[in-house]
């Protein structure tokens, strides 16, 4: 039981890591207007979607330390920027030639 005694403390240090990075990573305000490519909403606070499941980096991070810290690591490396109205990761900057065009094409009725 003592050979796991690092184990209990490993575990805390890589939870506040990964929190820490979360909170980081979480900031939903963009700096830039976005417009959603397949809807045509606009949007300056997209919401973030991870890949995966909570589910299942709770029982890696439980059963084995390493396998948990690898899809905790995946899992925040495929998080992407994905439209409020329809959940498509499919949003440009509204700023730009192709989303001012956009724009004016959803707001004429077109799609």
């Amino acid at each position: 039981m003592e050979a796991l005694a690092w184990l209990v403390p490993l575990i805390l240090v890589v939870a506040i890591f990964v929190v820490g990075v979360r909170a980081l990573l979480s900031s939903r305000r963009s700096g830039e207007p976005l417009i959603c490519t397949t809807c045509g909403a606009q949007t300056d606070m997209p919401q973030s979607k991870t890949r995966g499941s909570f589910a299942i980096e709770i029982v890696l991070w439980l059963a084995f330390v390493i396998p948990g810290l690898l899809y905790s690591l995946w899992r925040q490396s495929t998080r992407q920027k994905v439209c409020p109205s329809c959940g498509n990761a499919t949003l440009i900057v509204a700023n730009t030639p192709d989303g001012r065009k956009r724009a004016a094409r959803f707001s004429e009725g077109k799609s």
